[in-house]
């Protein structure tokens, strides 16, 4: 018996963590849909289950950004120093989707409904609304702030890194370029269909949250972001004290990209880690 503790205990130290790819069915699109998955080294031994993070990419991305952008091996690294605990990171293609539900796709629906059930049904997960989290960037960012707020029953904590908050919809005059025009426009309509894009705002979900049940929110954009998105989350930060909601919003100094992502990264895993239930 002894022998076989020793042996169980060196497999368990010297176990990585795992990033696999992987497909699964979307009923809200009608297709097949790629994901990353993210296990911590603890999960290749034992029946624990473990909360769940669901990571949305900037535009033009997709679901490898996770690892191709050196996210996988920071959390990696923050996990080896034992300052955050165990958590499963799913992050699914969205396309430039914006992640809102829409003729064209529910893609809101794909990360809320599809990828939820299809990760607790398959892998070893808390599946309750306190394991679950929301983590985003950009666009990412965009997205998960909105489902946070739209979907409050879902998950119990959002943490995103220059969100697409914006005061006003998009115009090149604002700053968007040729191509993040062109993206808005696919989902969007051009012009801007108003009703879409209010629907969609997490400016005008922030004014109707229900302080009660708002998950717990972190959110960061750098100062000198070139999109002018630290308006945005200043702004933000106005509504939501407004409802009585005490999020932590930071402006900390820094642009738009990922080696500002980088520098606030382990803030949000920390932020998250903290938050989520085991």
């Amino acid at each position: 018996m002894r022998r076989l503790a020793l042996i169980l205990t060196a497999i368990a130290t010297t176990a990585s963590a795992e990033v696999r790819t992987a497909t699964f069915r979307s009923a809200s699109l009608g297709r097949d849909v790629r994901f990353v998955l993210h296990l911590p080294a603890s999960y290749a031994s034992g029946e624990r289950r473990y909360p769940v993070v669901y990571a949305l990419h900037g535009l033009f991305e997709d679901a490898s950004f996770w690892e191709g952008r050196g996210l996988a091996g920071l959390l990696d690294e923050q996990r080896k120093s034992g300052a955050l605990g165990d958590f499963v990171v799913v992050a699914v293609d969205g396309g430039n989707s914006f992640f809102v539900n829409r003729p064209g796709g529910r893609f809101q629906d794909l990360v809320t409904r599809d990828l939820v059930d299809h990760v607790d049904a398959t892998y070893r997960t808390v599946a309750k609304r306190e394991a679950r989290g929301l983590w985003g960037v950009s666009m990412g960012g965009y997205g998960a702030l909105r489902m946070a707020l739209a979907e409050p029953d879902r998950f119990a904590a959002a943490v995103t890194h220059s969100a697409m908050i914006l005061t006003r919809p998009p115009t090149a005059d604002g700053g968007a370029g040729r191509y993040q025009l062109a993206a808005f426009h696919r989902v969007f309509g051009e012009p801007i269909d108003p009703t879409l894009w209010a629907a969609n705002d997490p400016l005008a979900l922030a004014g109707t949250a229900d302080p009660k049940r708002v998950p717990a929110l972190h959110l960061d954009c750098g100062a000198q972001d070139r999109y002018g998105l630290a308006a945005g989350h200043l702004e933000l930060e106005r509504r939501l004290r407004a409802r009585g909601i005490a999020a932590q919003v930071e402006t900390p100094p820094g642009d738009h990209g990922y080696e500002y992502v980088r520098s606030v990264f382990a803030k949000g895993m920390a932020f998250l880690g903290e938050r989520l239930s085991r």
